[in-house]
Formats: structure tokens, sequence, C-alpha cells
């Protein structure tokens, strides 16, 4: 709703500046560049209202509930139980190939180049859609260094 409201005040700031530019002299050079500098912002606003209210429809349509997962990675298995956002933390992890340790109570696991991870781990499109509600925070992941990643080599 309030995406649909910022949306038609980016086409009415739009139709008034190409209306103006259309008469040269109408209004003067500032009214012209504040209609021209609201538009990206406005713009901006709408873009990240609807985004916003597409990743809370699709978190709607999930349940975040633990799941257990075996990470399989250089010949080890580890069996995990992890919660919802730690589970969609591994997931983003494994799928953009980001080398990180997954810190547990049993020690460090490690998602490298080839970490497959069996089990059900939450889709796609729910992390991407907690990543924008900004519900997605990784305490328990950690990026490697270069140097780590190096040694692991």
């Amino acid at each position: 709703m309030l995406a649909a409201l910022y949306l038609l005040l980016t086409l009415a700031f739009a139709g008034a500046l190409l209306a103006l530019l259309l008469k040269p002299g109408a209004a003067g050079g500032p009214v012209v560049w504040g209609l021209a500098a609201g538009l990206p912002l406005l713009a901006a606003m709408a873009g990240a209202l609807s985004a916003q209210a597409r990743a809370a429809r699709t978190l709607a349509g999930y349940t975040l509930a633990p799941v257990t997962v075996t990470v399989v990675n250089r010949e080890r298995l580890h069996t995990l139980t992890l919660d919802a956002r730690t589970a969609a933390c591994v997931e983003r992890a494994v799928r953009l190939n980001t080398p990180s340790a997954l810190l547990t109570p049993r020690g460090r696991v490690l998602l490298v180049e080839g970490t497959r991870v069996e089990g059900s781990l939450p889709p796609r499109a729910v992390v991407e859609a907690l990543g924008i509600r900004g519900d997605l925070s990784c305490p328990q992941l950690r990026t490697l260094s270069e140097q780590e990643r190096s040694a692991l080599e």
C-alpha cells in the first residue's frame, strides 16, 4: 500500500518535471532541481517498500523451525541441529561459495569449496527475504580470512 503511494508520488513528480521542462521559463532552476533531486529518492523508497512487502509475503508462507542437516566436507560428516536463522546463514554461505566456519558447541565446521549440505535448509527465497527484512544475522558463522583459506589448501 505504502509502496504504491510512493510510486504514484514518483510518477506525479516525474509528470510535473516533464511539464516544466517542456515549457521553458515556467519555473525557476531551484524548483526544477528540487523535482529532479526528489525523483531518485522517491523511486528508491518505492522499490525498498515493495521489496519489504514481497519479503513479508514470502516469510508469511514459511514456518521458521530448527533443522537437522549433515555437512559433508573433505570426507568428514558433521550432523548438526541448527536453528532456522543459522540454517539460513549456512544455505547462503554454501550457495554463494563463501569460505566460512560454522561455530558449534563441538567445534568449527568448515564450509569451503566442495561442501555439501544434506537435509532441508530453508529455500533461497526465504533466505533472501530474511536478509531484506534485516532478520539474518549470522553470529555463529565466520568468514575465513585469506590466511585461513590458504592454510586449508
